[in-house]
């Protein structure tokens, strides 16, 4: 999965998701933090009001779109107050899921120098409550596709603990289909959603 930086996304991008129906509504844009000071250390070239702005507009412009976030805990000296700003500003944001990686320090790096450091057992606390935010962002996308038509790329002909095929949707979400067979495998088909277990979608081919 490749990324887009957020500078990178322009009104015009986002324009042509829904002029072009080959352009899939999925976005993975890193933040990495949510709090000026540690974005500064980070040598980012935005600040949190701006990475709000822009999934705000990402969300009020692209139809269904699924955003994706990369955020990184415990960042050299990154504090309490730090961190609860990033847990603040995801909290707020209508992204899909979060893909969260705790820092790790690299030899001769000026963020080596950066003091105090934060011990291994607060950075697995911080982990942990953004995966936890996390999975509550996926589930809850997940719910708002439920008695959606999507379109489905079928990728596997069965799914190894129901027997149903597999795909994933045009914004990113994996589903089950019943009733399919296997002239579906690798093609785009419509897909009625019904009911979702186990954070994913099953659903039906409605048109193939």
């Amino acid at each position: 999965m490749s990324s887009i930086e957020p500078r990178e996304i322009t009104d015009e991008l986002l324009h042509l998701f829904n002029k072009k129906d080959i352009i899939c509504p999925h976005l993975h844009i890193p933040l990495q933090s949510g709090n000026d000071k540690i974005l500064k250390l980070m040598k980012r070239d935005y600040d949190a009001a701006f990475y709000r702005k822009l999934i705000e507009k990402i969300v009020a412009t692209v139809n269904d779109v699924a955003i994706g976030v990369d955020v990184m805990v415990v960042f050299t000296s990154e504090g309490e107050e730090e961190f609860n700003s990033t847990l603040g500003l995801l909290q707020d944001l209508h992204v899909a899921y979060l893909h969260v990686f705790p820092y790790s320090e690299r030899p001769q790096t000026l963020a080596q120098k950066i003091q105090p450091k934060v011990t291994e057992s607060i950075k697995r606390e911080r982990a942990a409550i953004l995966r936890s935010l996390g999975a509550k962002k996926r589930e809850g996308f997940t719910l708002r596709s439920l008695g959606k038509k999507l379109q489905v790329l079928v990728e596997k002909m069965k799914d190894k603990k129901t027997g149903l095929m597999t795909g994933f949707s045009q914004n990113y979400l994996p589903v089950l289909i019943d009733k399919s067979d296997s002239s579906a495998l690798n093609k785009v088909v419509i897909i009625q959603t019904q009911d979702i277990r186990d954070g994913k979608l099953y659903g039906k081919i409605v048109h193939g």
